[in-house]
C-alpha cells in the first residue's frame, strides 16, 4: 500500500533543492524522470521506493487547511510549526508551495525514506510536512 507525504513550504522546492534533499537523505539511490518530467522516481535497483511530484504554487493558501483539516503537521527538527497550521490558524497570507512524496507499496523502507526526504526538503524550503493518515513523525 502506498502512502503520501506532502511538503508545504514558503520557499520554492526547485529541482536543485530537491536533489540536495535527496543527496542528504539517500545518496546511494539514483533517480529518473517520469510522466513527461513531472515526476521523479527514486530507484533502488529495480524497485521504485519513492515517487516525487514536482511542486505546485498554491495561490490560495487557505485551501490547504480546507483540503487537509486535522492533518498531522510535522516540522523539521529545530523548526516550529507555523501558526496558520494550528487549530486557531486560518491559513497563510501569502502563496505556498506544495510537493507530494509517495512511498510506493511493497518496498520495506519506502515510508522511512519518504519521511526523511520530506523533512529534509521542508527544512531547506521553510516548510512543514503533512503526514499520511495514521503515520506520526
Amino acid at each position: 500500500m502506498s502512502a503520501r507525504w506532502v511538503v508545504v513550504s514558503t520557499g520554492e522546492p526547485d529541482r536543485r533543492t530537491v536533489v540536495q534533499a535527496l543527496a542528504e537523505t539517500m545518496p546511494e539511490k539514483s533517480m529518473r524522470e517520469a510522466a513527461a518530467g513531472e515526476v521523479l522516481e527514486i530507484l533502488d535497483g529495480d524497485s521504485v521506493p519513492l515517487a516525487i511530484e514536482l511542486p505546485r504554487l498554491i495561490q490560495l493558501p487557505g485551501e490547504i487547511m480546507r483540503l487537509h483539516p486535522g492533518a498531522e503537521v510535522s516540522a523539521p527538527a529545530g523548526s516550529a510549526i507555523p501558526g496558520f497550521f494550528t487549530a486557531e490558524g486560518t491559513g497563510a497570507a501569502s502563496p505556498l508551495w506544495w510537493l507530494e512524496v509517495y512511498a510506493t507499496g511493497g518496498v520495506p523502507d519506502g515510508g522511512r525514506l519518504a519521511d526523511a526526504f520530506s523533512h529534509a526538503l521542508a527544512r531547506l524550503t521553510g516548510g512543514v510536512v503533512l503526514m499520511p493518515d495514521g503515520v506520526r513523525s
